[in-house]
């Protein structure tokens, strides 16, 4: 009978020091909910994560050897606590009861928290205090269906149902007067985001423009990463200019080797190698040419001797001499080695701008930036080379700008200001314009950032309009803001020149004045 997802239950092994693993903090976390007695399915629904994603993390747990599947108990480490069903259907998942090899303190789910968070004394379950900072600290990474837990599909009826499952486990009611320390605002924020998603998938127009909004992220994602991830492309260069310098090692080494000299064809083969004797055969001397012999004949004849032939003298041996021409030698090998490592980097070059063009063509434009992004680092004194890059990129995030626009729009009507000004940020690469530079500036301000980094943009979309009073306002705003009352009463003033109907900038200006 095939094994399926309830039948598999992975168990810590004993004597494992998981500190020492390379994990990510996904399989870190997955790893928090192994308790002996929860199969792939209780941890899928205990983490929130896809099932495919979980197996995914425990495959790559048992390979490390930090688990088993079954029921084995050799070198096992026991779990005291299964998992208990709530009337909602979800699953308290007991405390992990972890092995170490030293006595450092460290707990598996620390790639994601501090685990000393863990050991705040608050009146909250063990198993409650993991799941909630399990679920706080990747907020920032979940959309709504993840945070829900629910498929993308899934109708009305389900949403509802895990939104309740889960407002049984963070709704700060749930712990009316008890100690929750600094759980108590992670609780409170756990249940703002819940309701969100819940009010946003269960009122259809709100669900259709989430959906466009996720859609936006997706599209734009991997120019994101192509544009982050220069460790990745380092890493591409870095493995090419080692496959380079062999392939040229290569080729300079055959040049040098000859093959052995042929062992005689008859006889018994030698024992040893080295002792081998190879005889060549002495050649035979060349015959004096026709005219010698004429001469040398005539000679005989009127018995006369030929003058003796003039010796060539040998010249003397030059150190100085022997070592420039092994100098020459060397300079000689290393300008051949040198312009073969420029070949084959070239042909490289090359290569990766013809899949550039393929990929431009097509319409690929991440494609075609990370391809001349790599051949721009090979051939890295090429100015023409870096002009291309940074057009491409520019084409690539004007391609993208509409959707980067789109998703700015979502955010700062979401209040998620922070993210708005990056999604602003992200537009302006494909299409600069004092609107968005404007748009920067406000988020930034609102979301309570870097004050000096909003008042950059904002004096940029005022150079760019000076005569459009809102920018002056927004400016002005952030100067007061910051405690710069006299920069921003000049922005009022101005402002107000240019709208003086506006009853909102005057306010603004008396308050500034005083």
């Amino acid at each position: 009978m095939a094994t399926t997802n309830a039948d598999r239950r992975p168990r810590l092994l004993d004597g494992i020091d998981l500190r020492a693993l390379p994990l990510t903090p996904e399989d870190a976390f997955v790893l928090s909910r192994i308790d002996g007695t929860a199969n792939e399915d209780d941890i899928a629904m205990a983490t929130g994560l896809d099932v495919t994603v979980v197996r995914a993390a425990l495959e790559k747990l048992a390979s490390l050897g930090a688990l088993r599947y079954g029921t084995e108990t050799s070198n096992v480490v026991p779990r005291p606590q299964a998992p208990q069903r709530t009337s909602s259907g979800a699953f308290h998942i007991g405390p992990i009861v972890e092995t170490r090899s030293d006595s450092s303190g460290a707990h598996p789910a620390a790639a994601l928290y501090d685990p000393v968070e863990l050991d705040e004394p608050v009146d909250v379950a063990p198993d409650m205090k993991r799941r909630i900072l399990d679920t706080y600290y990747r907020l920032d990474q979940l959309n709504h269906y993840e945070l829900l837990n629910v498929d993308p599909q899934a109708d009305k009826k389900a949403i509802k149902a895990a939104y309740f499952a889960l407002v049984n486990f963070f709704h700060p009611d749930r712990y009316f007067g008890k100690n929750l320390g600094s759980f108590k605002p992670k609780l409170e924020r756990l249940f703002t985001r819940v309701t969100e998603a819940h009010d946003v998938l269960t009122r259809q127009a709100g669900r259709e423009e989430y959906d466009r909004y996720l859609d936006s992220v997706r599209r734009t994602r991997a120019l994101d990463k192509t544009l982050a991830d220069a460790r990745g492309h380092a890493t591409v260069v870095e493995r090419l200019e080692r496959e380079i310098i062999a392939q040229a090692d290569l080729e300079e080494k055959a040049r040098h080797s000859y093959p052995p000299p042929a062992q005689p064809s008859s006889g018994p083969p030698h024992s040893d190698p080295q002792a081998a004797v190879i005889t060549t055969p002495t050649p035979s001397l060349r015959p004096p040419s026709d005219p010698d012999a004429r001469r040398r004949a005539l000679a005989r004849k009127l018995g006369v001797s030929m003058p003796p032939a003039a010796r060539v003298s040998l010249a003397p041996h030059d150190p100085q001499a022997a070592a420039a021409a092994r100098e020459a030698a060397a300079a000689d090998i290393k300008r051949r080695y040198e312009q073969r490592v420029a070949e084959l980097k070239e042909r490289q070059v090359q290569h990766y701008v013809d899949a550039a063009n393929e990929a431009e063509r097509a319409g690929d434009l991440v494609s075609a930036t990370n391809a001349v992004r790599i051949a721009a680092s090979l051939a890295s004194a090429d100015p023409a080379m870096r002009t291309r890059l940074t057009e491409l990129e520019v084409k690539a995030a004007a391609g993208l700008a509409d959707s980067y626009l789109e998703q700015a729009q979502y955010e700062e009507r979401e209040g998620r200001f922070r993210d708005a000004a990056k999604s602003y940020q992200r537009a302006l690469r494909g299409k600069p314009s004092p609107k968005l530079m404007d748009r920067v500036a406000t988020c930034l301000f609102m979301a309570k950032g870097d004050l000096r980094e909003a008042a950059d943009y904002g004096k940029r979309a005022v150079q760019g309009a000076p005569d459009d009073a809102s920018f002056r306002v927004n400016l002005g705003k952030i100067y007061l803001g910051a405690g710069m009352k006299q920069s921003a009463v000049s922005e009022f003033e101005r402002a107000q020149q240019l709208a003086p109907k506006d009853d909102t900038i005057r306010d603004l200006l008396k308050r500034a004045r005083h």
